[in-house]
Formats: C-alpha cells, structure tokens, sequence
C-alpha cells in the first residue's frame, strides 16, 4: 500500500514552513519532525515585522524557481518599496542553504533597521483550527520479547461508518494526541455499531492479547480468535488504557475486534507475554545541546540524528533563548528588552528558539546593505548558486509579466511539510499556508499552475492524488468539495506535454478509478432513484463555492423542510460526470485504450439523459431538484418570491458538458452576458437575482475556476470573442490588484473589482497562469473540452509548428500562440485556413470533426 509515492520530488531543504516564513530542513521523515530558520527584520530597538503565514502582514513571495533551490521573500519595512528587506534563499544540496538579507532604504531620512534569526526543532501539531497550540505527543510501546505489535489503522478489513476515507488516510483511521505509530488511531466517530469490526491476519501463537483503547462510558470489546469469540471488559477512561484478554494458547491466523459502544482503539499486542507491555511517551526534547564558536553555533537535539550549524558572516550583538511556540509575538514582546538572553512568553505553550540579532543596519537615503547566514548540516561544501525564471511572452503580454510572475512564485511556493497522509509524512502544495490539508479541488488547478513553470511540479501534483488500482480505502486522495478537476489537470497535462506521453499513461489506470468513482456513484446507498447525482454525503459544497445560494440555504435546511441535503440535487455533478466521460473517451483513444472507450460513452449518455428534466425555461438556466419520497423529481427548487434558485454557474453546467439543444444554447450565452458578466469576469451569481449579494464570498464576486471551465466551452463552440472577453478581464483585473498590493487574492469582488479572501492564494487563482500563456506565450497550444492533442512540433523559435489534433465534432477550435515576430500561413489537412487573430501571436483555429493536421509557417 505505501510503495506508491505521495511525497513531492523536492529536496529536504525548502521553504515548507507553515507558520513564519524562512527555510525549513527535513529532520525525520518517521516523526514529521523539521530544522527552522526564520527571519525576522525590523527597525532596530523600535518594531519587528513577524510576519505571521496566515494574514496580510507586508511580506511578499517574492521569487521562486520551479525546484524550489532558490526562493526570494520581500519584508516591506514600510509599504511601498520605501524600506524593505530582500531575504533570498539558495540551496545547495540537501545539505546546506545560504540566506542574504538585503535592506535597502528608498527614503529621505536615515534609517536604523536590524534583523532575527530563529532556528527551532518543529514537530506535527496539536491544531484547532489553525492556531498553533503545542505538538502533538506520540507513544511508543515498550514490547517484551516474542510480542507482536499491530498498528490498529493497518487492518486487513474493516468494516466501519466511513466507506471513502478523507485525506488519504485509512479507513476509519483519524489523527490524534497520545497514540503509538504514526499518531493516528482507529477513530470512535467511525467505530461504534456492534456489526462494524477490524480484522487482522497475522501468524502468531500465544496466550494473550492486549488492546490500547480509550472510551468514555463502560464498553466493551468483542473479539474473535479464529472464530473463536470472547468479550474484553473495558473500562472508562479520560486517556487511552491497556486491557489484555486471555485465551487459550492458540496459533492466531485471524483476529477480529467488534465495539459494544463508541470507542477508540490504538493498537493490539498479541504474544504471551503482552501483560507486561508499557506505553512511554516520545519526549519532545526540543532544547538543542548547543556549541558556540566565533561565527557559528552548532545546534544537536535528541533524537535527531543530524545536527545543524548556523553561520554569520557579519557581526551579531547578542543571541537569545526564546520559550514559546510563537516566535514572532515573543519577539515583539521583546524588542525593547536589550539584555536578557532568555525570554518566554506567559501561555504561549512549549517550544524553544535558538535566536541570533543582528548589530545595527545603518542605512542613509538611498543605501543598502547585507546580512548574510548559512545553515547546514554535516560538512560545508561550496554553494552551487540558481537562477529565478520569469514567464515567457510576446511583447503584447510584457504588460502582464509582473502580476503573472506573482502567481507563478505564489504557486510555486505554496509547499508545506508535514501533512500526514497514507502512513507517512510528506511534502504538498497547498492553496496556501492557512490550509495544512490536501484540497482535492484546488489542487487540480494547483497542478494545471505548477505545469505552466515545470512540467515535473504539475505531474507530481496529480499523482499525489491518484491511489493504487484497487485501494480499498479510497479511489483517490479527497479533501473537501467533490469537484473532479485531477481529470482536468490530466487532460490539460495530455495537451500540453504531448512529449511527456509516455510518463502520463503509466498513470491513466489509476485516472481511471478515480473517474470510475463519479460514473458509478449512482450505486451508492445515499443517492436517490433518480440517478441525478449529489455529494452531500461528503461535502456540504457541490461546486466549490462555499455560500452559493441554494447550496448555502440547504446547508442550513431541516431534513423535515420541503427541500433538503437528502432529496435535493445540484446540476453540477451530473453535468461533470457527462464532462469527464467525455475526457475520458478522448484521452483513452489517444493512449490506445479503446475498449474502455463504449463505456466512457455509455455512462456519458446515462447521465446526459437525466439532465433535460432540469431545465426551467422560464429563468433560461438548469435548476436544483427537490426529489419526493420516491426519489424522482417533483419540482424545482426555487427562492421565496419563486424565482429559480440555481441563476448561477451551476445552472449553466450542462453547456459545459454539451448536453443542451440549441435553443438552451442561446438561452444560457445570452445569460452569461446579462447576468453572470461583470466589469472584471464572469460572476457566480446571476447579478440580477434577488439573492444575489454584493458581498459574499462567492456570491457577488468574480473567481477564476469556473471561468476557466467555462472558458473553456466557449472554445469549444468558436466563440473566441466571448472566451477572449473572459481571458481579458480576468488578467486585467488580476494584474491591477497584485501591481497595487504585490498579493494574489482568492476572489475580487465585483462591486469594485478590489481582491479578497487570503493574500498569497494559489490553488482556484491558478487559471489566471493558464489565460495568459494561452494568449501571450509562444508555443503554447490550448484546446477546449472536445479536442485532444495529438503531438505537435515546434521549432526553436516557436515560429514554425506542425499539431495533431483530434476533435470529436465539427466546429471545435483550438488556440495556438505564436512567436508574435513574423506573419503566418495557416493550413488544416492540407488546406489554406484563415484562423481569427486574438492578440499579436494568439490564433483561434477551427477544426472538423476528427483528426486535424494543422500547420503554421
């Protein structure tokens, strides 16, 4: 089960720091321990800029190459651009990070500026929310000889409340506090009906069996020994206890537990003499043994089999022991404290910084100067130094260049570590450092962002989601809303990597399985006769969009109300559903896997066939459905003044997937212009109903996803002029907000086109990557949902290129950006086309159904 990678192809040194910014050093994959540097600048003796990850507190990603060797932050001392501190990484090798800190004072006043250096041992952590509380405290058990310790979570079967497992975990398997392994445990939530069980092979004779457990009321445990059964009385208990069962000496093949009640179960140690078993809990041991030299100081922790220099090159006035988990506020509680080498914050928890300050910055108007430190472990070697990549355009594009930069650095730097999943610790993208979680629907944008700077990032992003072929714990790795963009991710890999084909095959099977989990939801116990598909059973968000209005009011509904999360249907899952069946069957014919192809097509139909019955021709959009307890349709779900409640993007899904006749063609493009379009984008919300809000998080501002998708569409259908008006906005007001603010927003809303939402977003902002290099970055082809690329051949100068496209019907197009220098001739299957110029290098060509050779001179 764990010889599938998860883990990102990054090196142990990187910028995975979750709470403050600086470099951060891989300890000990087993525990998800790290080695952090953190840096802190301020005005010398007046204020330090902790710049907490999770606010907008004037630190900027302000560089990164695709590897992840060299990163770049800005710390704006005062906004803008007047006093600042450049930190720049530079990693070497697993082994060794250089750090520069570069102030520079644009000012008219002299400046006294200085800087913090705080290195600590980091651990997994006891997290509400995402307030930093404490670490969390494992157990190891103390095993006599000739005991077998099994890890409750690694269960041959189970039978339990979860039938996916979130996260990537396994079933029933949830992470908590003062348990042995791994920290997780078999989660009382999951197990607590007497018919749910877990069940253990193993070959093992003995007398006794222990159980490390945790309840609250008297319980008990019903085991089987080899169908033998016997009950374990257990006690209530605050923490987890041990319990040990006798039996007979018996030769155990199999061993089956089943809950009484609610109860938690850590582990099992099974051998004669598993009485004696004793629990002790993994100290943190956080306090370095620290040796000091003249420009450098070793730091050793327990447990940790390395230890970590820190070298200065310029003179440091003092170095400090701080005591608390929150680095930043014990420094600003002490930046007028000039003596004490030891300070502690009152209840901020237990943690241990080593803290190097500087000597005073002196900076005249115009001056700048630099703080420079290295951290290793082992032996120094000689720095191999990066370079920082910029996006590639035609000039037409270099307006953009800066905002686009942004989100590619944004991106690329959004990585944290450790998230827990599949039994091991590892490196992942997130949306950004608020969310330790692997959000399914924002990382397949993640990876579509990752690809426009490395291909490499983008496929890893996917295959960190994609699950062994015949998992039993889930068909893919899931967090949040049930949105199937890895499928996306991969068509969008497909056509734009034609030469990585090879690498992207070896990973259809398991694309596969994925998919096979929406083309067979229909089976599943909670869905409805029907066949119109809902995910509530997972998530209260079908699409994304968190306070979508019908969505938002049925999140609040009673199951006794005329419209509820248990007979009310979105449009969007079905229409997805017929969406990726399409994808599918292209991308099957292109890997030569057609007998998968009739039933790609067959399960498009089945759901194609369900959606006619949701169009209200009244509102000119696809509406929500109040199933009756029969489980088919009875009526749409409307507002309180009877306006259809799905005038949204939900409602134009099935355009999307090209289910709709002509006439709900016109209807919803007609839509879409008068009621979803706005000065900056394409809304979620039709402006012109009445619970349309001017200041929602979803509801009344302009996101990129849903616009891209539907971008995407419009390709399909050769309306260049209206995808081109989406591309246009969406970059315009993209690039007017990061100019003004250096920040990549979530969502801008639409009153006045000003961004929101968390300030160094990556994840949904991703399509704004994608619009730009489809206009404006030679070589880049795009298709929309009804085309796949074949290969396609390009010259050096990305002026010349021969593409193999293959359309599943007439009409579809494709954008090709050229290298804006030179004029073109365009010929398709040999005959002269005349394509629609978009921008100076940008073409809009369209194809007949079937193969197209297309050639551009």
């Amino acid at each position: 089960m764990n010889d599938k990678r998860y883990d990102l192809n990054l090196g142990d040194f990187g910028p995975y720091n979750k709470q403050y910014y600086g470099v951060c050093h891989v300890a000990d994959k087993e525990r998800g321990a790290t080695f952090n540097v953190e840096l802190f600048p301020g005005f010398f003796r007046r204020s330090v800029l902790a710049g907490d990850s999770k606010s907008d507190t004037g630190i900027k990603l302000w560089g990164a190459n695709p590897d992840l060797t060299r990163f770049c932050y800005r710390y704006e001392l005062q906004w803008k651009d007047e006093i600042y501190c450049d930190v720049d990484f530079n990693i070497t090798n697993d082994t060794q990070a250089d750090v520069t800190c570069t102030f520079v004072n644009n000012t008219d006043l002299n400046q006294s500026l200085d800087i913090t250096l705080a290195a600590s041992l980091q651990l997994p952590i006891d997290k509400p929310g995402s307030e930093t509380v404490g670490f969390l405290t494992f157990y190891r058990p103390v095993l006599p000889d000739g005991v077998l310790f099994i890890d409750a979570t690694e269960h041959d079967d189970i039978n339990c409340r979860d039938t996916v497992a979130p996260d990537g975990k396994f079933l029933g398997e949830e992470e908590m506090g003062h348990t042995t392994g791994k920290g997780t445990a078999i989660d009382g939530y999951y197990f607590y009906l007497p018919e749910h069980f877990l069940k253990y092979n193993l070959n093992k004779k003995a007398k006794r069996i222990g159980v490390r457990y945790r309840t609250k009321v008297e319980n008990a445990l019903n085991i089987s020994v080899n169908g033998e059964g016997y009950r374990l009385a257990l006690d209530p208990c605050g923490d987890f206890e041990y319990a040990v069962l006798d039996i007979p000496e018996t030769d155990i093949t199999e061993l089956i537990l089943s809950p009484e009640g609610k109860m938690f179960v850590d582990c099992i140690c099974v051998g004669d003499e598993a009485d004696k078993v004793t629990f002790e809990a993994i100290a943190h041991n956080l306090t370095p043994e620290k040796t000091v030299n003249d420009g450098f100081m070793t730091l050793k922790y327990k447990d940790i089999p390395q230890s970590y220099t820190v070298k200065w090159y310029e003179p440091v006035r003092m170095q400090r022991r701080c005591h608390g988990t929150d680095i930043g506020k014990l420094l600003q509680l002490n930046v007028n404290d000039h003596v004490s080498r030891e300070v502690s914050g009152m209840g901020m928890g237990k943690g241990l910084y080593e803290a190097l300050l500087s000597t005073p910055i002196y900076l005249a108007p115009g001056e700048s100067e630099v703080r420079r430190f290295r951290v290793f472990t082992g032996e120094e070697c000689e720095p191999v130094y990066h370079d920082i990549p910029t996006v590639a355009c035609n000039p037409d594009g270099q307006t953009y260049a800066f905002s686009q930069n942004m989100m590619r650095y944004n991106t690329l730097l959004n990585v944290v570590y450790p998230i827990y999943t599949r039994r091991q610790f590892i490196k992942h993208n997130a949306p950004g450092r608020f969310w330790n979680s692997l959000y399914s629907w924002d990382s397949g944008f993640i990876g579509m962002g990752l690809s426009s700077a490395d291909f490499g990032r983008g496929f890893d992003c996917l295959n960190t989601y994609l699950t062994p072929v015949g998992d039993r714990h889930s068909p893919y790795i899931f967090h949040g809303s049930v949105v199937p963009t890895q499928i996306f991710l991969y068509k969008h890999l497909v056509d734009s990597f034609p030469e990585k084909r090879a690498e992207l095959c070896e990973l259809y099977p398991m694309v596969k399985q994925y998919y096979c989990y929406y083309s067979e939801m229909d089976k599943q116990a909670d869905q409805l006769a029907s066949g119109i598909l809902k995910t509530w059973r997972m998530s209260y968000n079908s699409g994304g969009w968190d306070d979508y209005p019908p969505q938002h009011e049925l999140r609040n509904a009673k199951y006794t109300e005329p419209a509820s999360h248990k007979n009310t249907t979105p449009v969007i899952t079905t229409a997805n559903t017929v969406l990726i069946s399409k994808i599918m069957a292209e991308i099957a014919g292109l890997f030569g896997m057609t007998e998968d192809i009739p039933y790609y097509n067959a399960t498009a139909e089945k759901y194609a066939a369900k959606i006619p019955q949701l169009w209200d021709e009244e509102a000119g959009y696809f509406s929500y459905m109040i199933h009756g307890e029969d489980g088919q349709p009875c009526e749409f779900y409307r507002y309180t003044d009877g306006t259809n409640y799905n005038m949204g993007m939900d409602g134009v899904t099935p355009y999307i997937a090209d289910v709709c006749t002509p006439h709900q063609e016109e209807r919803i493009e007609e839509n879409i212009r008068l009621g979803l379009m706005t000065d900056i984008g394409v809304g979620v919300v039709d402006k012109r109903a009445p619970y349309y809000s001017p200041y929602g998080y979803w509801n009344g501002s302009v996101w990129m996803p849903h616009q891209w998708i539907l971008w995407k569409a419009l390709i399909d259908r050769g309306n260049t002029e209206l995808a081109f008006e989406i591309a246009s906005k969406s970059l315009n007001v993209w690039k007017n907000e990061v100019e003004a603010t250096y920040c990549c927003f979530e969502n801008f809303m639409c009153h006045n086109g000003r961004g929101s939402g968390y300030h160094h977003f990556s994840g949904l902002s991703c399509p704004i990557s994608l619009f730009f290099e489809s206009y404006y970055t030679p070589g880049k082809i795009t298709t929309g949902w009804s085309s796949v690329i074949e290969d396609a051949v390009w010259n050096d100068e990305k002026s010349a290129v021969s593409v193999t496209a293959n359309a599943v019907k007439d009409g579809v197009s494709i954008l090709v950006c050229m290298n804006s220098a030179k004029d073109y001739t365009f010929t398709v299957n040999g005959n002269p086309v005349t394509p629609v110029r978009l921008t100076d290098g940008a073409y809009s060509i369209t194809l007949r159904k079937g193969k197209n050779k297309v050639e551009i001179n």
